[in-house]
This record gives C-alpha cells, sequence and structure tokens, in this order.
C-alpha cells in the first residue's frame, strides 16, 4: 500500500480564473486548498503544502492597501482555524472594526470566513499553520473566538513556530508521508493555545517545556530521518 505523501502548491496573489480562484499549470487545485479573495485579489506569494487536511504555507506579501487575509472555501462558516507567526515585516490588521499592529516575532490566529483585512507597509514574510476545526477540537481545544493575537513569550518560544520552520526546510526539497507530521502539527497548534491560556506548556502533552537551543536542527535532522525510513520502507 502506498503511504500518502505531502502535497506542493505554488501560491500567486497574481493568477486567477474567471472563476476567481488560484489555479496551478491551468488546472484547478484540489477542494481543500482552493483559495479564494473578494474582488480576485490575493493575499500573497508562497507555497503551500498539505498533510492530510492539515495545510502550511510559507507567504510573502509585498506592501499592499488593505486586502482580505487569504481564507480556504468551504462550505461551513469558520470551518478553519489558521495560526500566523509574522516573520519580517510590520502589518495592521482590521478585525471587526478593531485595529491591531503587528510586528516580527508577533503571532494570531484567524477563524476563515471571518471579516479581516491586512495592510502591508513593507514586504512582509509569514508562516501559517491551518487545520478543520473539528481536528483541533479532538486535540482538546475549542476556539471561541474570531481571532486573536498570542502573547509575545508565548510566540517567541512557540514549539510550533521551530517545528514548522524545519518542517518547511524539509519539504521544499522532499515530499514527506502525512503522517506522523499532520498529527504533530496538530498537536503543536494545541499546545500553543494551551500555553497561551497559562496551562501546561507541555509539547504533545510530554517531558518537560522544550530547550529552543538546537530544536529546529533536531527537528529537521528527525524529519529527514523518517523521510529515509519511508523511501527504505
Amino acid at each position: 500500500m502506498t503511504m500518502a505523501r505531502s502535497l506542493r502548491i505554488p501560491l500567486s496573489s497574481k493568477v486567477d480564473d474567471e472563476h476567481g480562484r488560484d489555479t496551478h499549470a491551468g488546472e484547478p487545485l484540489a477542494p481543500d486548498v482552493l483559495l479564494t479573495i473578494d474582488d480576485h485579489q490575493r493575499f500573497g506569494d508562497g507555497t503551500l503544502w498539505s498533510f492530510a487536511g492539515v495545510e502550511v504555507v510559507d507567504i510573502v506579501q509585498s506592501p499592499t492597501s488593505p486586502i482580505p487575509i487569504f481564507r480556504h472555501v468551504s462550505p461551513v462558516h469558520g470551518d478553519r482555524i489558521a495560526v500566523v507567526f509574522l516573520l519580517e515585516g510590520e502589518v495592521q490588521v482590521t478585525h471587526d472594526g478593531a485595529l491591531f499592529r503587528f510586528l516580527p516575532g508577533s503571532a494570531a490566529y484567524i477563524v476563515t470566513g471571518t471579516a479581516t483585512s491586512v495592510e502591508a507597509s513593507e514586504t512582509c514574510r509569514a508562516v501559517m499553520v491551518s487545520l478543520r476545526r473539528r481536528r483541533l477540537a479532538a486535540a482538546g481545544i475549542d476556539v471561541h473566538q474570531t481571532f486573536g493575537a498570542f502573547a509575545a513569550s508565548t510566540a517567541r518560544t512557540s514549539p510550533l513556530l521551530t517545528f514548522t520552520l524545519a518542517l518547511i526546510e524539509v519539504v521544499s526539497v522532499h515530499s514527506l508521508p502525512t503522517e506522523p507530521t499532520a498529527t504533530a502539527l496538530t498537536e503543536l497548534v494545541a499546545g500553543l493555545f494551551r500555553a497561551d491560556d497559562a496551562y501546561s506548556t507541555r509539547s504533545l502533552g510530554s517531558g518537560p517545556d522544550v530547550e529552543f537551543e538546537g530544536y529546529r536542527e533536531t527537528v529537521r535532522a528527525s524529519l529527514l530521518e523518517q523521510l529515509e525510513e519511508g523511501s527504505a520502507g
């Protein structure tokens, strides 16, 4: 039996078809990864990787006047939750009439389908992890708000960010099995919400708080080892 692999899709703010859907080589994307923006505007350029519906996005946004943050096409309003880490640049986010300013190192979450826009005065880079609400609920996290910022200390020391950056390094070159990657991402997203709520900050539910020095390289090595074991099998 063939093991399911990660799906890699380039994203472009400059490409759309007559239906306002992003395409790759002229073909519509899979239903779970279709992105759309009002008035055919797109939020950023980059790459999306899908691991059984848990998606990782590495994206660059050029300076722009306010545009809606990308949202997944979903039959259910608020079906997905995206965690966003701002790595470079400065942005202003408008949500329900309130204005928020985010600097490098900031992190926030957004429930898809909400009226949230972003404005950038300089080129910005962000990484995002999104997953279905029911998957996060199964991990013990029920998000009641549609948008929120994480505490600065929580964002800076998040194992989710470290893992995601290491993962991007690997999947930029190799295709990985969807599992256990999807489960690891889900547990790390849940851990971020728990840490922000002053619950246990233990990653994946076991062990003491993570020492972050060298953690990214450790994760990268582990992912490559997983890749080699999968190839050997």
